[in-house]
């Protein structure tokens, strides 16, 4: 039964723009927030995107000019009459500084979200996701998904989607905090802060590879190298006789084997003689099965296969597809992920559902400035006068816990999306006990174990067999006394484990109960596996990063191996991070609807919506909308003005996005260019440099090949390194894309050093080691990142917090209940 929106009565004044802080302010509109966009009296330049129609639904649009007289009496009466102020880098000349804002309201939550953070050599630099991607090495990561050598362009904007989202989940941990301390703050995230969930392993492999040297210790065989590897056979991606490839997700091994029954390969896997995982068999062995599986795939149509997968509900299998036709997906549609958008037009839904308090799609974007004179009336016929309650920005601090001091989350989840999310909520502040089963998570045994520290930093873990109803009654007890329960099961098996919904609401009425799975609750998917993979093939983020479905290879092996080994790589383990996110914002959304209500409340997560969320560039359709632009196949780029290009030494991004970064480059090329680039004339007419810096911006925008041409040659003549420096710190967005791994960025770059991205924390059998730190950063309430836990580290400390003595301890592990 629905009891209004969770965040009705809030007032959110955005003054950024795009999406990236359009995205977080439209999940808060969507749940009630009255969201005011704050632009200048021409518009925000995004508003040309296509996408801007969903990040601006359901706001009120405002315009103020900062030069104006008067300007600054209009910012002030917004910010008394204002909750959160979000700020992005693009601040309009002559707005107010973060105090002045504060000065009239000291509980002004005030939010911004920059490219590469607020500090550090690179905080001036053009605020564009493919620029901090480019630096940090993430487009190193695509390595080998074309035919050439060098960095490829990275097209899913992950690190917007992630920034959007930390934003979104600091906004609200941070008026959770002012509730209870009657103080604003101000806190920042960064799209560099948002690409560190999808390093999952690779800083932690690097400590690790250096304890071992140190110790004299010798290296592990090396794993593959991933530019030219096959995918596992669990991962497959399978063409069929039409043409069209299915995706498939079976990581565990009974997931594997329901596949091999299924596809009816039964009998070529027993001729192999193998058994086991495999990645065990011998290679020459586990080759002959993947051409097995690639040949036999071509027996049947997509659809035919995909049904009989469906039908056998244990096979995780899905067809690759664009967003666009992901809009149009049973799933999407049957979980309220694709609603309806005006006359014929379909768009991303809600970001979660929250079954008492449900959200509401907003209505279409406003005009520039519509509700200017509403908003203003409105303000003055109030009286708002300076909120004078409230410690203002720049006082002395007081000592504040983290935002989510006092709050408990019990989770009882696995491999990566629901544990991440949850240690989301532990680096707020939040007291996060994971319930694992005595074997621990699968997890702990993959890669070897250093993504499961990554994804359970902060928790305290106890490891229960939730098949015995004793290990049962002891998880409803911790349940029963949490703010927050978080799992990720199939529809059914919670309450087959004693640990549905209504049992626990009844114990406890005020718990927010998160349920995050693959296709969600409702849908021809309920009850189906999903793995990362599959909504990465299902909402479009593979097509998009390698420009379309793959060519038809017919039934040519190694065509179809080829084509298989790029899908896959293109197919990297983003999908989960991504919805980690979601659950630690939908969690925070729960919380703020329980403030409101006073009641707690069912949550469905998955990881279908989540991702569309991640695909928010392409995740609408209406009439005239313009075709979202994928990369060419050869992964340089978009356009001759946003494209990699191999210099003399290394390679270089290259990201114009207006008239006025086109001119700053040409200013520069024409002043101290002139150095780099010794005036040379090309040998052909009409494409030399000068001729690129004669064009206008739209002219170079649409310059085809002849221009990335001109542009090729301009950047070989100079070290990539030496472009950056002349262009970049000029407000010009040129950096050098290959010159470090994400892993070795964060570990080793001034930038990493400066923004504090990574901290120290503690692992029980390794001791001192670093880890990422906090996606948000709080001013006035610091949250706390620690570090990880073993399988039943605090198994008994937990059992005697809640009343069972030694003797009743000692026989639940002699029966296996618990360890």
């Amino acid at each position: 039964m629905s009891t209004g929106l969770a965040l009705e009565g809030v007032v959110v004044v955005d003054e950024g723009s795009g999406p990236l802080t359009g995205l977080a302010t439209m999940v808060l509109a969507d749940f009630g927030a009255r969201v005011i966009s704050l632009e200048p009296p021409d518009g925000d330049p995004a508003r040309a995107q296509a996408a801007a129609p969903l990040w601006l639904r359901g706001k009120l649009g405002v315009t103020i000019d900062a030069r104006a007289p008067g300007a600054g009496e209009r910012y002030a009466a917004l910010a008394r009459h204002a909750d959160v102020w979000v700020r992005g880098p693009a601040l309009a000349d002559g707005a107010p500084a973060d105090e002045v804002l504060a000065a009239e309201n000291p509980r002004l939550v005030i939010g911004w979200v920059t490219a590469f953070g607020r500090r550090g050599p690179y905080a001036a630099y053009p605020a564009h996701e493919a620029l901090v991607a480019a630096k940090a090495g993430r487009m190193l990561q695509f390595r080998g998904q074309t035919g050439r050598d060098g960095p490829v362009y990275a097209a899913l904007q992950v690190a917007t989607h992630a920034a959007s989202q930390s934003l979104l989940a600091g906004v609200l941990a941070a008026l959770r905090a002012r509730e209870r301390d009657g103080a604003g703050q101000v806190i920042e995230t960064s799209l560099l802060r948002g690409l560190m969930p999808y390093d999952v392993n690779g800083v932690l492999a690097l400590q690790a590879a250096e304890r071992r040297r140190v110790r004299g210790e010798p290296e592990p065989p090396p794993d593959p190298d991933p530019a030219v590897a096959m995918p596992t056979l669990a991962y497959h991606p399978l063409p069929t006789r039409d043409g069209r490839w299915l995706q498939m997700g079976n990581l565990l091994p009974h997931l594997f084997a329901n596949y091999v029954r299924a596809a009816g390969l039964g009998d070529a896997l027993a001729a192999l003689g193998v058994s086991g995982p495999a990645a065990n068999w011998p290679e020459d062995r586990r080759e002959a099965f993947r051409d097995a599986m690639l040949l036999k795939m071509l027996d049947k149509p997509l659809d035919e296969w995909q049904r009989s997968f469906v039908a056998d509900g244990g096979v995780a299998s899905h067809p690759y597809q664009s967003t666009q036709q992901a809009l149009d997906d049973a799933d999407m549609i049957a979980n309220g992920h694709s609603v309806p958008m005006g006359e014929g037009g379909r768009q991303i839904g809600l970001l979660a559902n929250l079954v008492r308090t449900p959200g509401r799609v907003g209505g279409p974007m406003p005009r520039v400035g519509e509700h200017t004179r509403e908003v203003f009336d409105e303000i003055a016929s109030r009286a708002s006068t300076r909120r004078s309650d409230g410690a203002p920005i720049g006082a002395p601090a007081l000592r504040r816990p983290p935002p989510l001091d006092g709050v408990t989350v019990v989770e009882a989840a696995t491999v990566i999306a629901a544990p991440y999310g949850a240690a989301l909520l532990a680096d707020l502040g939040a007291r996060v006990i994971k319930i694992e089963p005595p074997e621990g998570d699968p997890f702990r045994t993959m890669a070897p174990g250093l993504g499961a520290v990554r994804v359970n930093t902060g928790k305290e873990c106890i490891a229960l067999d939730l098949k015995q109803p004793d290990a049962q009654r002891v998880a409803r007890t911790l349940i029963a006394r949490a703010d927050v329960f978080i799992h990720n099961y199939r529809p059914g098996v919670p309450e087959r484990l004693g640990i549905g919904y209504a049992p626990l609401a009844a114990l406890n009425p005020r718990l927010v109960y998160l349920s995050s799975n693959g296709y969600g609750p409702a849908g021809p998917g309920a009850r189906r596996p999903s793995t990362h993979p599959i909504p990465g093939a299902a909402l479009g983020g593979v097509l998009h990063q390698i420009g379309g479905p793959p060519p038809p290879c017919g039934q040519d092996l190694a065509a179809l191996r080829e084509a298989a080994r790029r899908l896959m790589r293109a197919n990297e383990v983003n999908p989960d991070p991504n919805t980690s996110l979601v659950v630690c914002s939908a969690a925070l959304l729960g919380l703020a609807a329980r403030e409101r209500t006073g009641a707690g409340q069912e949550i469905f997560v998955d990881m279908f919506g989540a991702n569309g969320y991640a695909n928010f560039d392409d995740a609408l359709a209406y009439p005239g909308k313009p075709e979202r632009v994928s990369p060419d196949r050869d992964g340089f780029g978009l356009h001759p003005l946003w494209r990699l290009y191999r210099c003399a030494s290394g390679w270089v991004m290259l990201a114009i996005g207006d008239a006025r970064e086109w001119g700053r480059l040409r200013e520069r090329l024409r002043g101290e260019g002139r150095f780099a680039l010794g005036r040379e004339r090309d040998a052909v007419p009409g494409r030399g440099i000068d001729a690129v810096l004669g064009l206008d911006f739209d002219a170079a925008r649409a310059g085809g090949d002849a221009l990335a041409d001109a542009l090729a040659r301009m950047f070989a003549r100079a070290d990539a390194s030496a472009w950056e420096a002349l262009l970049a710190p000029f407000g010009v967005g040129c950096v050098q894309a290959d010159a470090s791994t994400p892993d070795r960025f964060f570990l080793e770059d001034p930038q990493s050093r400066a923004e504090g991205l990574l901290v120290p924390a503690r692992h029980p059998p390794w001791g001192e080691y670093l880890r990422h730190g906090a996606q948000v950063v709080f001013h006035g309430t610091p949250g706390r990142c620690l570090g990880t836990a073993c399988v039943g580290e605090h198994t008994d400390a937990l059992l005697a917090e809640i009343g069972v003595g030694a003797d009743e301890r000692a026989r639940l592990r002699a029966a296996g209940a618990v360890a």
